[in-house]
């Protein structure tokens, strides 16, 4: 059975990993998922935990590795969102 800190490491960890995608919307993307499926698994216990606990990590494997890729291979263009505030005038 994993410790609520390792749980807790691993959730913070994943979120660094999604931080560090350049694209917005990729960003967002992974963040929201990511939020959705550990409140969705929040509740499990015993076997199904441990499953999930085991999937997690593989998902923060693979989340690694395409925050790299996209690096590598991702546009260096910045979305409109990013470009203007959030009261819609354009950053300097």
């Amino acid at each position: 059975m994993a410790s609520a800190g390792e749980i807790v490491g691993l959730y913070r960890a994943m979120q660094r990993s999604a931080r560090k995608f350049a694209n917005y919307n990729v960003r967002e993307y992974a963040k929201r998922k990511l939020r959705e499926a550990f409140h969705e698994n929040a509740g499990l216990k015993g076997e199904e935990a441990a499953a999930a606990l085991a999937k997690a990590k593989t998902e923060a494997e693979v989340m690694k590795r395409q925050v790299e890729v996209y690096k590598m291979f991702g546009s260096a263009q910045k979305s409109v969102v990013e470009l203007t505030g959030r009261n819609g005038v354009k950053k300097p």
